[in-house]
């Protein structure tokens, strides 16, 4: 399937691996060179949306509000990445103007055509958000990740995978095997009397091989209301680290109030996070934000057993592991996302739309 920018362009082409009929796994690869390396992300065990159904929907919704109008056209569009729904583009037949119509792909509501900001739902172009002096950096990660992507379509020709066909997980696996990728899964420290300072040596072991992943098990769970997101994601940083909280309880001690329909920013966020325990917060006083989004960092967080709070332009996730690649530029981060009723999955580092980070130690 092809899935669109708000603005029109392509921007991902999204394969589904299905086993036994039932839907397990959804790969985007980036369709424009700019956006960085060509794995995008990898969605693990994701939930089913009709696409029939959204983009009719959408098609519906522009008829009843542009009664006079002519539809344009409709396509699948990220529009606020990584919520995925139908664009409907209809022109008014007198004056010429084009207007946009937005259904989510789960919820069938209308998204509001407005920019999305740090507290207020919205759309928002993946284009607009790739900066001109990154470009050079993205169009070479591409370069290294098409040798890797076409090395893996010849191991895939030799074993008899046929590329074109529908994506299987027993294909998967095979190539898998080939990629010759060591996973390791960490459950929560919470109840050791020694928390981990370092990286272990079955971690450390584990670096030689061609690529490798981490995670730590940091349980999902899915945003109360549409602007919980921050809530969501301190809570399970908060649950792996043995402490539990509801999102209504965070949202107020972050600073939001009963009747509030608006969003927590990352500054309030981090006064939570340091906010001693007794006062209400999670007492994680060395608690930091930064723009600095280093990947060799973000491994070492994980390593120290410390998933960490994610932050795009208007929406938060917890970041809870990462997939290192040695011989291209793929490397990606594992995604607890609250949005959606909750999601895990790959997100690509090169091109990433990630622009701020909440490390909470204690």
């Amino acid at each position: 399937m092809e899935l669109y920018d708000i603005n029109g362009q392509k921007l991902y082409y999204e394969f589904s691996v299905y086993k036994e009929n039932t839907l397990i796994s959804r790969i985007d690869i980036g369709a424009n060179k700019t956006l960085g390396s060509a794995l995008r992300r990898i969605e693990i065990n994701p939930k089913h949306y009709n696409v029939a159904e959204v983009m009719g929907k959408s098609i519906e919704s522009a008829r009843i509000k542009y009664p006079t109008g002519k539809i344009v056209s409709t396509n699948m569009v990220v529009y606020d990445y990584p919520s995925v729904g139908a664009m409907t583009i209809v022109r008014d037949k007198t004056t010429g103007i084009e207007h946009r119509i937005f259904v989510d792909a789960y919820t069938l509501e209308e998204v509001q055509d407005k920019p999305a900001t740090e507290t207020a739902l919205g759309v928002w172009s993946m284009y607009e958000q790739v900066s001109k002096d990154k470009m050079d950096e993205n169009l070479n990660d591409w370069q290294k990740s098409e040798q890797f992507t076409k090395k893996l379509e010849q191991e895939g020709n030799n074993i008899g995978i046929d590329i074109s066909a529908p994506i299987t997980e027993e294909n998967i696996k095979k190539l898998s095997d080939k990629l010759n990728t060591i996973s390791k899964v960490v459950s929560s420290p919470c109840n050791s009397t020694v928390m981990p300072t370092t990286t272990d040596a079955s971690t450390k072991a584990l670096l030689r091989d061609d690529s490798t992943q981490v995670i730590l098990d940091v349980d999902t769970v899915g945003q109360e209301k549409n602007f919980y997101c921050v809530p969501a994601t301190a809570e399970m940083i908060a649950d792996w680290h043995g402490y539990s909280f509801t999102q209504d309880y965070i949202y107020q001690e972050m600073g939001g109030t009963n009747g509030d329909t608006t969003g927590i920013g990352p500054t309030a966020a981090l006064s939570w996070y340091k906010l001693s325990r007794n006062e209400g917060g999670l007492g994680a006083t060395r608690s930091y934000k930064t723009t600095s989004l280093s990947f060799t960092k973000a491994m070492s967080e994980i390593d120290y057993y410390r998933p960490f709070a994610s932050f795009t332009s208007n929406h938060c996730r917890a970041c809870a592991g990462y997939w290192v690649f040695y011989d291209s530029a793929d490397d990606c981060l594992y995604i607890n996302d609250p949005g959606s009723g909750g999601s895990v999955y790959w997100e690509a580092v090169s091109g990433s739309p990630e622009g701020l980070r909440i490390y909470v130690i204690f």
